[in-house]
């Protein structure tokens, strides 16, 4: 069985977050929530992949909802933590 990508590494994560924070930051408009926050590493260490997928889950459909999918980079193979 082939593992499964379930959220971006963590460095790579926390400089996605940043760019949506930007992002956010360069609307103006700051009635848009914050992005859901990445793990730090405690916070990583102590996650379950379950909390992991979800929180990346999360990220993804606030990106969607307010328009900042695009600053989402296309990940792909090292890019990605897996079960």
């Amino acid at each position: 069985m082939s593992a499964q990508p379930m959220c971006p590494q963590l460095y790579l994560w926390r400089q996605i977050f940043c760019s949506l924070s930007e992002a956010r930051a360069k609307t103006g408009k700051m009635d848009i929530p914050i992005p859901p926050q990445v793990f730090n590493m405690q916070g990583w260490m102590l996650s379950t992949d379950a909390n992991k997928q979800s929180r990346w889950n999360a990220t993804l459909a606030w990106a969607a909802e307010y328009g900042f999918s695009q600053v989402i980079p296309d990940l792909s193979g090292d890019d990605w933590f897996e079960e």
